[in-house]
């Protein structure tokens, strides 16, 4: 509950950012810096999960990880690529978490990982 939470207040201040975090805004710092708050309080809930887990738990959840980090890197990689070779890669990062995050969960419910 607590990391659902967390990415509903990442959600709610990152629309907040799109919507009032224009350049002109001289709140813009404020609106920027807030969704930020809420990622640094879902990665202490993944850490604090992680540590009330036991060590097949740990186990079952670290393939996981490994495979979700890989997947990131490579995306990161290609699209860094794509932009040395000029073509133009608007908000970059948003495919390279999202990849991250659906091959990380994709290799958890195969594995059989716990919920973080």
């Amino acid at each position: 509950m607590r990391l659902w939470s967390g990415v509903g207040c990442y959600l709610l201040a990152s629309v907040a950012l799109f919507r009032w975090g224009q350049a002109t805004n001289p709140w813009r710092l404020i609106w920027a810096v807030l969704p930020l708050l809420f990622m640094v309080w879902v990665v202490i809930v993944i850490v604090l999960r992680i540590r009330q887990m036991d060590e097949y738990q740990v186990k079952l959840l670290f393939p996981g990880l490994a495979v979700g980090f890989t997947v990131s890197m490579f995306a990161a990689i290609t699209l860094g690529t794509l932009s040395a070779a000029g073509f133009s890669v608007p908000n970059a990062g948003w495919p390279v978490a999202l990849i991250g995050i659906l091959s990380w969960e994709f290799t958890n419910l195969i594995t059989g990982a716990p919920k973080a």
